[in-house]
């Protein structure tokens, strides 16, 4: 499977002054600023009493469910070192509404607030033993693994937003992944994808970094001539989480070592948010 390598740039670039639509909204962006170190450590306390002290997983710095590794003691994942329900489970039916009802029970920390708009993008077993000593030692699905696909603003896809459940015998035990609340306004832009495209156009890649090869990619309309797809991002500014309203622009790779990069450009202010190399093989 193809690792994602993520390149961050934030750059100011110069947009076109035609308006494709005029914007009478609130403050964008949409901003989320981190808790101190003792209200999240305080925030996380109350969200694992809330849940019985069965979920392992922790919050992250701005109080959500998303991974993030800022409570991780000593760097570890707590969950490492959770005890393990031993309890073979063969239904998975009732442990996926088990699964969406935790999740709007910590509506505080999933944002999420309708399990109608939760759409199942995977299921799967995880194995273990019931019978972990002697002749008898076993393997049985003990857990299962629920994978939600991202949020919607309307018809558009926050970026970043799959959330993943594991729910065994005794209910879930981790959740990892978290939606946003609905941004307002989401469909006016100032930033055509054409506009987007042309920022995008002359950027360089030094493959050596990338791929190892000894090559300066330059983007060209050739390599844009795939339609960009607006997308909401969640954009980490210095410590602050900013909702963005995007253009994801795919750029194609003319080799078969990468499949290119997916550009983020905002669709409000022009600012190229950031390149996310995709399809790097695990082998480079």
């Amino acid at each position: 499977m193809g690792k994602y390598i993520i390149i961050l740039f934030t750059v100011v670039m110069l947009a076109s002054c035609d308006l494709l639509e005029v914007s009478d909204m609130d403050e964008y962006p949409v901003k989320v600023n981190p808790y101190t170190m003792a209200e999240l450590t305080e925030l996380n306390d109350h969200y694992h009493q809330l849940n019985g002290g069965r979920i392992c997983s922790t919050l992250n710095e701005f109080g959500f469910t998303g991974y993030s590794r800022v409570l991780f003691p000593n760097d570890e994942n707590p969950c490492l070192q959770r005890e393990i329900s031993r309890i073979e489970i063969l239904d998975s039916d009732s442990l996926l509404d088990v699964a969406k009802q935790t999740l709007l029970e910590n509506q505080e920390f999933t944002m999420v607030t309708d399990t109608s708009l939760l759409e199942l993008e995977e299921v799967f077993p995880l194995y273990g033993c019931t019978i972990c000593e002697g002749p008898e030692t076993d393997n049985k699905i003990i857990e299962w693994k629920f994978r939600f696909s991202s949020q919607k603003f309307g018809n558009i896809p926050v970026e970043n937003t799959e959330i993943t459940v594991f729910v065994d015998a005794l209910g879930v035990n981790r959740i990892w992944g978290n939606w946003y609340q609905e941004v307002k306004s989401y469909g006016l832009i100032n930033i055509g994808y054409m506009q987007a495209q042309e920022s995008v156009k002359g950027w360089q890649f030094d493959m050596n970094e990338i791929t190892g090869e000894d090559y300066i990619f330059t983007v060209t309309e050739t390599s844009m001539t795939e339609q960009p797809e607006f997308r909401f991002l969640p954009h980490l500014n210095r410590d602050t989480l900013e909702l963005r309203k995007s253009w994801l622009v795919p750029i194609m790779y003319d080799k078969e070592l990468i499949e290119g990069w997916h550009a983020y450009v905002d669709a409000y202010e022009g600012t190229l948010l950031r390149f996310e190399t995709i399809g790097l093989q695990d082998n480079l």
